[in-house]
């Protein structure tokens, strides 16, 4: 019996998933949708999940110093300018800025959370009006960067993997290059909040074209890899094999690139599916506790302002609000 419970639970679960899947999917082929202004900047910043404010901190800021620190082994590696003609390592030259933005966005919010926090409770209002306006062209970085990092992690992924990858090279480099970024875009899109829209799919394709314009450049002006050799990879060697690196190029950029966003945008579904479940509900980040409580440093008792769910946290009005129980029990500040 319980048995038959649960499985019709969970085709009725599949079903409404589909029709929200369905939903979406159209409204996401909207001009608006290739904004990169959101009215809700927190997205780009918090986790999805209730981890900890000084524990999301370091993670961001664990990554940047990761990231980093194998691009500058890679640079010492290769010792020429020529390692920047790679698409492997200019994708992870993205995940580096990427990282490095996300990380100064975040400890900005922190500061301008905790800075207005504090000024209230000086009775200094007039001036926390102005303390929460975020730094709009860095958000908008910071999204662009997460689209273009996750896209072309993956497609570097697979197709090293498929076509190019040789024996004849270090295994550990290679791995994390072109692995492990795979495996770090997936971890930080299951963990942050960061939307994936399917129309910030052009951006990807508009850069995927840039980097052709750029071999075929390279491949005119006679420039060589580090070997030497008259192309960037094998499988784009115009001179010898021009319908190969053609069918190539055409590959990546009409089939694995749109793939692989299209993947990063059913794996953000699956992430609010998931957190939108009753067992795991309770694990999902509130906003208003999050930050007005925990990264605020304000007590439990305080009150917390009340938050429409449209609005943005760095815009919140109304009338004060007491925590529930509920969110009580979630109220760990940051120190």
């Amino acid at each position: 019996m319980l048995r038959h419970c649960s499985c019709s639970q969970w085709m009725h679960s599949c079903e409404v998933m589909g029709a929200s899947w369905t939903h979406i999917w159209r409204e996401e082929f909207r001009v608006n949708k290739l904004q990169l202004l959101t009215s809700k900047p927190e997205l780009l910043l918090q986790p999805r999940w209730d981890i900890p404010p000084l524990m999301w901190l370091l993670y961001r800021g664990f990554m940047l110093v990761y990231t980093v620190s194998w691009l500058i082994y890679i640079a010492i590696l290769f010792n020429t300018p020529k390692f920047l003609i790679y698409v492997s390592h200019i994708s992870y030259c993205l995940m580096v800025i990427y990282y490095l933005v996300a990380f100064c966005n975040l400890a900005w919010a922190f500061l301008k959370v905790r800075c207005s926090s504090h000024r209230k409770k000086r009775g200094d209002s007039s001036e926390c009006e102005t303390l929460l306006s975020p730094p709009v062209a860095s958000l908008c970085l910071q999204w662009f960067l997460h689209s273009m990092m996750g896209c072309f992690s993956l497609t570097v992924t697979i197709v090293y993997w498929t076509l190019i990858h040789t024996s004849d090279q270090d295994f550990l480099t290679v791995f994390n290059i072109h692995a492990i970024n795979s495996i770090q875009t997936t971890v930080d899109l299951l963990l942050s909040s960061t939307p994936v829209h399917l129309a910030h799919l052009f951006y990807a394709m508009l850069t995927g074209l840039l980097y052709v314009m750029f071999v075929v450049v390279y491949w005119l002006m006679g420039c060589t890899n580090k070997s030497g050799q008259p192309y960037i990879y094998s499988i784009l060697d115009l001179s010898e094999r021009p319908l190969v690196a053609t069918l190539c190029i055409l590959g990546v950029s009409l089939f694995f690139i749109p793939s692989c966003y299209f993947v990063l945008w059913n794996m953000q579904l699956l992430r609010e599916w998931v957190a939108s479940r009753e067992k795991v509900r309770r694990m999902a980040l509130k906003r208003e506790v999050w930050w007005w409580v925990k990264v605020s440093g304000r007590a439990t008792f305080d009150p917390v302002p009340s938050l429409d769910p449209a609005a943005s946290v760095f815009k919140a009005r109304g009338q004060p609000l007491r925590l529930t129980e509920d969110q009580q029990s979630q109220s760990i500040t940051l120190v």
